[in-house]
């Protein structure tokens, strides 16, 4: 009997040290030595790697991709409405060199970089032909390159079509002819090549002349010599050709992609290899309206006075176009707007309507560009609200500062940005003048949201959201993280 008692209070012993040995393997177990989340159920409990955010498991272990041990992620914050925000201590702070830098409108311009080659302005070149069949007797003009003023002599030759004119001037003069003949002889002259000089001193001379001197009409560089001495021409032969170097075109070709960034106006940086630390400068005076298909860009005419003839036709430059950036983004006025020009020579600018003075057209009002009163008012209103490089975080598919909203406080802040201009983005969206921006160390605050389960680069709904839709938003438990872990957009497998 005794036996049997025995045998019954050693089970009941047995059942209840069972008992409470399953209790207590039921509590989590913190193997990263941080509390655990007082009141929150472990199947809620989510628990996350330090070096690696994206690792999520619902019970503690360790990391599949380093092997740290995983610690417990707050959920709470981020399961509100309010705007995300961490607050780090000052050995945090510290040890993160975290930096920040205030939102500030600053005055932008987007540098365009473009090979181009040095041409002759077309508008200054000049053929001379000749008028008359004769024979070259005698050349002062006998080598290409040289350069010459308008008036100076080229060549002196002989026609016998000229010879006729001039006898029958003269036939005219001393039979007192009526006027009208001796203006029709004068004419016929001039249409021959002859200049009122010469033809007033046949006059005066009363005697024809066999050899008759060709001048030029221009002031330039002869480029070509296609004349002969002692070598007969026809008429409507072309003699010489003669450029003036004291403007030249820089032909800048251009990618379609940058088309939107050249403005008619735009002051334009030159540099040779001719010339080193020597800077020219131009304008956008045109665009040509035909696309290269080729090379996909499209040729703009760069106005460059070349007073010493330091460039060459043929040279080739590179080129800065420096285009300054509006309030949205996209290209400014370049000052030109509301001023007057010719539509056959862009290169004249007047600030009043009149005439051209090259090819007497009236000249025509510059339309008003969308950023016109901004080229016009204060320098505030010509600048754009920018923030540093440094500050950006960019996943690819979105962009994200972190905002300063107290000592060692900071909120994430998705923002909307324009093309880069040198160290600085323009702030089309999302920030506000004033507000500071960390410029340093925000990778390492991206981390503690991402760890804290807060919305951060790659997360942008926080933790609830990535698990939420991992479970197809039913909200149930965490599933613990498979060996091969989902890393971050852009970022290789086992990374830090």
């Amino acid at each position: 009997m005794k036996r049997v008692l025995l045998g019954i209070v050693i089970l009941i012993i047995a059942l209840a040290t069972g008992y409470f040995i399953g209790q207590d393997g039921k509590r989590p177990v913190n193997t990263s030595g941080n509390p655990v989340l007082a009141g929150k159920p472990a199947a809620q409990q989510v628990y996350t790697c330090s070096m690696h955010p994206q690792v999520r498991s619902d019970k503690p272990g360790k990391c599949p991709i380093c092997g740290m041990p995983l610690i417990p992620a707050n959920l709470s914050d981020a399961a509100t409405d309010a705007p995300p925000r961490l607050t780090l201590s000052e050995n945090a702070l510290a040890m993160a060199s975290v930096e920040t830098t205030p939102v500030t409108y600053r005055d932008l311009t987007r540098d365009l970089r473009a090979l181009g080659k040095v041409q002759y302005h077309e508008p200054s070149l000049a053929t001379i032909t000749a008028r008359v069949d004769g024979y070259a007797e005698k050349l002062f003009v006998n080598v290409t390159g040289v350069n010459i003023k308008a008036g100076d002599h080229l060549a002196e030759i002989y026609s016998p079509d000229l010879l006729t004119v001039e006898h029958e001037l003269l036939i005219n003069l001393r039979s007192d002819s009526p006027d009208s003949l001796i203006a029709s002889a004068k004419n016929r002259l001039r249409n021959k090549g002859l200049t009122d000089n010469q033809i007033n001193d046949l006059i005066a001379a009363k005697k024809v002349t066999d050899r008759i001197t060709l001048y030029s009409p221009i002031t330039g560089t002869v480029i070509e010599k296609m004349i002969v001495q002692n070598s007969a021409f026809k008429a409507g032969e072309v003699l010489y050709r003669i450029a003036n170097l004291d403007v030249v075109w820089v032909n800048l070709e251009i990618y379609e992609y940058d088309l939107a960034w050249i403005k008619y106006g735009q002051k334009v940086e030159l540099t040779t290899e001719s010339y080193p630390g020597r800077v020219f400068t131009g304008t956008v005076t045109f665009i040509q309206p035909v696309f290269n298909e080729d090379t996909r860009t499209i040729r703009v005419p760069v106005y460059v006075e070349n007073k010493d003839h330091a460039l060459k036709p043929g040279m080739y430059v590179s080129a800065v176009i420096k285009a300054k950036m509006g309030p949205d983004g996209e290209a400014a006025a370049t000052g030109v707007e509301g001023k007057f020009t010719c539509p056959m020579h862009p290169q004249i600018l007047k600030d009043e309507a009149g005439a051209c003075p090259v090819c007497g057209m009236p000249l025509e009002k510059i339309p008003e560009g969308a950023h016109a009163e901004h080229a016009h008012g204060d320098t505030a209103e010509k600048d754009v609200l920018a923030i540093p490089v440094s500050a950006v975080l960019d996943s690819g598919t979105r962009r994200i500062v972190y905002v300063e909203k107290g000592h060692g406080t900071f909120e994430s802040r998705e923002v909307t940005l324009g093309p880069r201009s040198d160290d600085y983005f323009p702030v089309l969206g999302g920030l506000a003048e004033g507000e500071n921006v960390v410029t340093s160390g925000g990778f390492l605050i991206d981390s503690q949201f991402q760890i804290t389960g807060h919305p951060s680069l790659y997360y942008p709904g926080g933790l609830h959201a990535t698990l939420g839709h991992q479970h197809g938003g039913t909200g149930g438990a965490p599933q613990p993280a498979p060996d091969e872990t989902a890393a971050p957009p852009g970022s290789k497998h086992g990374e830090h």
